[in-house]
């Protein structure tokens, strides 16, 4: 056994959306505070910058208060998911979305769309879905991701299912269901889902009958019944496993490739 430390991974931080393609990257206020204040990074400092599509190493050649520049080392690494989970998510009450978009941007969830049911909240307003898009910035500097979950403008029911991505599985846990989620994608090729999760209380039957009649694939979770910011999260780790994990059950997509970046 070695007694050697790994080396630390490298701190991440957000840039604007095309900062990455010039050589000199520069940091705006916020992220400025965080590395001269909090961590106490100087010039020399190497960290990775990432801007929602792509990521690349930089080193450091100022640090302030209000503005850090640095220049990249080497081209931006970009970022290609093999699955794109879009989660509809009937809106929560009190914390339990923020909560949700945390966990769906560690687990790889490409997009939250708050969705507006029978027994939900109402559109949670402006403030809320600016939170929202902070938390899942902050989870993905955490978690190594280098895009950005997509955190999508509420819509009812209705709209969402007539708006619905083209997607390989669209899926609906629903507690009367008995066919487990398994049995609805072994075997089934895809590079997409899209899962629809109630919200406290669940879907209505009739919501249900809806998203059946849009080409969604009603399924159980298991004997328990889940809460809601549990239901959506298992599902699309579910997924994840079958899709890219699995030992020797890689399931190859329509394209036929295993592509690499951010799954890695």
């Amino acid at each position: 056994m070695s007694g050697t430390t790994p080396p630390a991974r490298p701190r991440r931080f957000p840039v604007p959306r095309g900062s990455l393609e010039r050589e000199t990257i520069l940091f705006g206020p916020e992220e400025a505070h965080h590395m001269a204040r909090v961590l106490r990074l100087r010039p020399g400092a190497r960290v990775v910058a990432f801007d929602g599509s792509s990521e690349a190493e930089v080193d450091l050649l100022t640090v302030g208060d209000r503005a850090v520049t640095a220049r990249r080392v080497g081209g931006p690494r970009e970022c290609r998911r093999s699955l794109r989970i879009t989660l509809l998510q009937g809106i929560a009450r009190g914390p339990k979305m923020d909560l949700i978009v945390r966990m769906a941007t560690e687990i790889g969830v490409a997009a939250v769309a708050p969705i507006v049911t029978s027994r939900s909240l109402p559109d949670p307003g402006r403030a809320r879905l600016e939170r929202w898009a902070r938390i899942a910035q902050e989870a993905a500097k955490q978690c190594g991701r280098a895009d950005l979950l997509e955190v999508r403008t509420p819509a009812s029911l209705g709209d969402a299912l007539a708006a619905i991505d083209p997607a390989d599985l669209l899926i609906v846990p629903w507690e009367m269901e008995r066919r487990p989620i398994g049995d609805a994608i072994a075997g089934v090729p895809f590079d997409s889902a899209t899962l629809l999760i109630g919200p406290e209380g669940g879907l209505s039957e009739e919501e249900v009958l809806a998203a059946r009649a849009a080409g969604c694939t009603t399924v159980s979770l298991g004997p328990l019944i889940l809460r809601t910011e549990t239901a959506g999260l298992v599902s699309a780790a579910m997924l994840l496993y079958e899709r890219l994990l699995r030992p020797g059950g890689m399931v190859m997509g329509p394209k036929g490739r295993e592509e690499s970046g951010c799954d890695t």
